[in-house]
């Protein structure tokens, strides 16, 4: 009976290794993901040509660790305004500024990409 307990310890021993070997392949994933829609977002924001333009504001914020961490990507000082410009508007005036989405565009490349390369790597270990 001494070896069943041994077999067992063994199995969840490796279970242990696995779930732990996947934990940090998808929190690393996690972060490569965030820092490449930051960079996308950042290249891709409307640029107006002045001194702090909207592209500079762009920051990601980590909330949370392990399993429960988010990643946030945000505009710092002018975040009430990239609504504006992602979606377009209409001045009271009626003149109309078409959208010039730069947000969603990323977040519609990169997810799919993220969401494989979790598949992988909870197959590949």
């Amino acid at each position: 009976m001494a070896t069943l307990n041994n077999f067992l310890d063994e199995v969840n021993d490796a279970i242990k290794e696995y779930t732990d070997d996947v934990k940090k392949e998808l929190e690393r994933n996690l972060d490569e993901t965030g820092a490449k829609i930051l960079e996308y977002v950042i290249a891709n924001t409307p640029r107006s040509g002045r001194k702090g333009a909207m592209a500079d504001e762009f920051t990601k914020t980590e909330i949370g660790e392990g399993i429960n961490k988010t990643i946030v990507i945000h505009a710092k000082e002018k975040g009430r305004l990239v609504h504006l410009i992602e979606f377009g508007f209409q001045h009271k005036g009626g003149k109309y500024v078409a959208a010039r989405p730069f947000m969603r565009p990323a977040f519609e490349y990169f997810t799919p990409k993220m969401l494989d390369d979790i598949r992988r790597i909870i197959r590949g270990y």
